[in-house]
């Protein structure tokens, strides 16, 4: 929904009048299948061998990084910014963004645990009745089709980068340069997924090192560089210092705990092959 008020600079589509229909689309299949997620939860129903999920420091900080792992477009807020006809609204934007999100995260995760507690799969769509056959089919061309456009807003910052680095022309929508880069991104993404089976046991990691990084501690510390100096700047100053504080400590536990996590998960895939 940050996209609403850019401009028409996206990807490989920079001069096509139809460049905005994909940060409009984006969101809106979001939330069509969240209620379709929703919708297959309650009617898949309760198992008849639920437990209740079991809450521990180990799952409370797994838990957190890969909550944070959702809030990645954390890193391309700045670009957003810049490509915004008019700057000044996006911290309305913002508020905006994450009131939705919030408001399509929280029902599934809530009704996802009070239908199937410590028996909820890494992939809550793996947990829905699998005779449901067109309801999950229709998710997961839905799923696929925003994150095919997530990957398009929120890759076009790095790309961009690596475009000025190497010189490349902008204007020159199918220069050979630009068609390279977004080849080349392309084809590490498919590589990393290709690479790793089960992404859910990275998410954690992710979330508690570099999107963490880019939520709590730089933003706090640039903040702190750039505050205005008025009669609130020591209290500016104490709530970046608590946030920043609270991303490092947090951010380290999870890293360890996710670190751990996945050596025990990798250990057990190994003794079940060989057993």
């Amino acid at each position: 929904f940050l996209n609403l008020r850019f401009s028409h600079r996206l990807y490989l589509l920079d001069n096509c009048p139809y460049s905005a229909l994909i940060p409009v689309m984006a969101p809106l299949l979001s939330c069509l299948f969240s209620v379709l997620i929703l919708w297959g939860i309650v009617q898949t129903g309760k198992p008849d061998n639920y437990t209740p999920y079991k809450i521990s420091a180990k799952s409370w900080f797994l838990s957190f990084g890969k909550f944070l792992f959702a809030f990645g477009g954390h890193s391309a807020f700045p670009n957003f910014q810049k490509e915004m006809k008019k700057p000044r609204n996006f911290p309305g934007s913002i508020l905006l963004a994450f009131t939705i999100k919030l408001s399509l995260y929280i029902p599934v995760g809530i009704t996802g645990m009070l239908y199937f507690g410590g028996l909820v799969k890494p992939n809550i769509l793996n947990n829905i009745d699998p005779s449901f056959r067109v309801l999950n089919g229709c998710i997961l061309l839905l799923v696929t089709v925003q994150a095919i456009m997530s990957a398009t807003i929120l890759g076009n910052p790095v790309a961009e980068m690596v475009e000025d680095a190497i010189g490349a022309q902008h204007k020159a929508v199918f220069g050979w340069k630009r068609l390279a880069v977004r080849l080349a991104f392309v084809a590490v993404t498919v590589v990393i997924c290709e690479a790793i089976p089960r992404f859910d046991l990275i998410m954690a990691l992710i979330g508690g090192t570099t999107i963490n990084t880019a939520v709590f501690i730089l933003p706090s510390l640039f903040h702190i560089k750039l505050a205005k100096k008025d009669s609130w700047i020591y209290l500016k100053y104490t709530l970046d210092g608590i946030s920043a504080t609270f991303g490092v400590v947090a951010g380290c536990v999870c890293t360890f705990a996710s670190v751990f996590h996945i050596v025990d998960e990798l250990s057990k895939t190994s003794l079940n092959a060989f057993s």
